[in-house]
């Protein structure tokens, strides 16, 4: 004979048709309720960084071909850091698209576009490209910038 955990009798409906065990579900279940702490509050849920990473190359040529060889390319991963440097979220760079500095001007950025998700809210952000490059924001300064960014590297 096989024993039951009796908490699953609780919540599971069980009787015996011809010799096998039958169980099933009521709609509703008592179980743990969904009450938010005193401590919480909306600012505690997860955001969306969106964006590009700009490179700009003082070389002549195409630059998402030179940042692929060297510096950035699609893939390349993007970390949000807290204040103490520990990792919240992370994601990845999408594939760059080659663009003129200033209409008129020979010169050529690439840009990769940017997401991050699940960034929780906090104070204090470091953005943390995977080449070492930081760029610090505040809670602020994303609210502001609607939780969009425009980072740029020169080299």
């Amino acid at each position: 004979m096989k024993t039951l955990n009796l908490f699953i009798l609780r919540t599971v409906g069980v009787f015996a048709v011809g010799g096998l065990l039958v169980g099933f579900m009521p709609l509703s279940t008592p179980g743990p309720k969904n009450v938010m702490n005193p401590g919480d509050s909306i600012q505690s849920q997860p955001g969306k960084l969106t964006g590009y990473v700009e490179i700009l190359f003082t070389e002549p040529g195409d630059p998402c071909i030179q940042s692929q060889e060297r510096y950035l390319h699609p893939g390349t991963e993007v970390v949000i850091q807290n204040s103490d440097h520990q990792p919240i979220a992370t994601g990845v760079l999408g594939v760059g698209n080659p663009q003129p500095l200033q209409a008129g001007f020979s010169k050529m950025t690439c840009k990769f576009p940017l997401v991050v998700e699940n960034i929780p809210e906090l104070q204090n952000y470091v953005i943390k490209l995977e080449g070492g490059e930081e760029f610090p924001y505040s809670r602020k300064q994303f609210e502001q910038k609607n939780w969009q960014v425009e980072l740029t590297l020169f080299r």
